[in-house]
């Protein structure tokens, strides 16, 4: 059973989604404030966090910020009456799996949540068909699926765990071409009209860590007007020890 922790100060709200997940068999704890639900978070380790941003204690974003210092990988979804773009964008690249503006449909909150957790033990469950341990070689990088680690030329990569599935996402598939479009919807599961300048940032990001001059990058090629491949010349990239 998946246990969920709602962050929200609002308590009808609260006790509505509360009511709402509960029915689907999930497990929810409910807090009205940002730094008894940070103690429980801390302490119990929930499978998913649904963050307000507008608590009366803690700023959502950094409760965000705070969780992905330390924890690339529980899932977090904002819940937030903050509908500008730029709201948005600061709370996916903060690493947010998801954003969802008020007011909202519990029912689909639900949906969301549900969809969410099938994608993601798709994911867990699926391993790549190439290497050995579930891990993506090409040339002197390594992508280990199974421990969510990036190596190039035996150092480890400190990657993010969009950066990582982003790359994991490229770096499969050798020369295919991927819009942003279909970034958006491999990574974040659904279709976020306007969020192509979030791709960027985080390809921007991977070719810091990976590339020896991101201006020139060599692993990951823009196509202009469409959006970004992996090169199928990895073999020939030289990469300094």
């Amino acid at each position: 059973m998946k246990n969920i922790l709602v962050i929200e100060d609002d308590p009808d709200i609260g006790n509505l989604i509360r009511k709402s997940l509960d029915s689907a068999h999930y497990t929810t704890s409910v807090f009205e404030n940002g730094e008894d639900g940070l103690k429980f978070y801390k302490s119990n380790h929930p499978d998913l966090v649904i963050l307000d941003l507008s608590l009366p204690d803690i700023d959502g974003m950094e409760i965000c910020r705070s969780i992905r210092k330390s924890d690339e990988s529980t899932p977090i979804f904002i819940l937030s009456a903050r509908t500008e773009e730029i709201d948005r964008i600061m709370g996916l690249e903060l690493g947010a799996d998801d954003y969802i503006t008020k007011p909202f449909s519990v029912r689909e909150l639900k949906t969301r949540v549900d969809v969410f957790f099938r994608r993601w033990d798709k994911k867990i469950g699926i391993k790549p068909n190439v290497g050995q341990a579930g891990e993506i070689i090409r040339g002197a990088l390594k992508i280990d699926s199974i421990r969510r680690r990036v190596t190039l030329n035996e150092n480890i990569i400190n990657i993010s765990r969009k950066e990582f599935d982003i790359l994991q996402l490229l770096a499969g598939s050798p020369g295919k071409v991927f819009s942003r479009e279909m970034i958006l919807e491999s990574v974040w599961g659904v279709e976020w009209d306007g969020f192509e300048r979030m791709i960027d940032s985080h390809i921007k990001r991977i070719r810091s860590k990976l590339e020896k001059n991101s201006a020139q990058p060599e692993w990951i090629e823009t196509i202009w007007g469409i959006g970004y491949r992996f090169t199928d010349n990895f073999e020939n990239i030289v990469v300094p020890d």
